[in-house]
């Protein structure tokens, strides 16, 4: 016998509705067991399964992508001169690296935007640091028509780098003497600067790394002419 819970008549065990009342029996429908509660149940639950299962997915999605974003912002470049239009001058930590392959290092580190964690150039391996002092040296031996070597010396990072300018179109005196003031600041204090001037050398306008990049476009496009550019645009 079934009760039913509102008028505790005693039904028959297949009744689907009270014979008294005519009211659903909970628990049986057509003689099977109503399982509406129990499905709706497991049905909420997937539903929470499916949302939890989302955000993770979603998760792994973004950190995967600023880790690759972090990778592509600052690879490990390998240049090897034989292939690279190098002038063939060799490169060495003792000797210093030759202002001739400047252009071409400074082509290599632009196709990688201006940044980059190391450059392995004819087998020399030249940290971001590096890069910038050699670059800013190259510009202005070149401006002054001088050749030779540039001293390949240990630099620190950056204490605190910033930059506020993001887009502009600097005029070859003010990249010339940004090139200066960079090397000797680098030769005085031995660390990359946190920033420097376009006009104002105390003015925070422009970050190592967008520095870098422009000495790098800067010397490309001397690779390319020969000369250096009367103007260069960054980013």
């Amino acid at each position: 016998m079934v009760k039913c819970n509102d008028c505790g008549y005693d039904n028959d065990l297949n009744a689907s509705y009270c014979e008294n009342c005519g009211k659903k029996i909970n628990g049986f429908s057509n003689g099977n067991y109503d399982v509406e509660k129990t499905e709706t149940g497991f049905s909420n639950l997937t539903k929470v399964l499916i949302a939890v299962c989302i955000v993770l997915i979603v998760g792994v999605g973004i950190t995967a992508g600023y880790l690759i974003k972090n990778n592509q912002q600052t690879p490990a470049v390998a240049v090897n001169g034989s292939n690279s239009n190098s002038t063939g001058t060799p490169v060495s930590k003792a000797d210093g690296f030759p202002v001739s392959e400047a252009p071409n290092l400074g082509y290599q580190i632009m196709k990688n935007n201006g940044t980059i964690s190391s450059v392995t150039y004819n087998g020399v391996t030249l940290d971001k640091n590096q890069c910038l002092y050699i670059l800013a040296k190259a510009v202005v031996m070149l401006n002054a028509g001088q050749t030779g070597n540039i001293p390949i010396n240990s630099y620190g990072s950056a204490a605190n780098p910033a930059g506020t300018v993001t887009s502009a179109t600097i005029i070859k005196s003010d990249y010339v003497d940004i090139a200066s003031r960079t090397v000797t600041w680098m030769d005085n204090y031995k660390n990359a600067p946190n920033y420097v001037g376009i006009t104002n050398p105390g003015q925070p306008d422009l970050s190592p790394d967008t520095t870098l990049n422009m000495f790098a476009k800067v010397l490309s496009d001397y690779k390319a002419t020969g000369q250096l550019p009367s103007s260069v645009s960054i980013p």
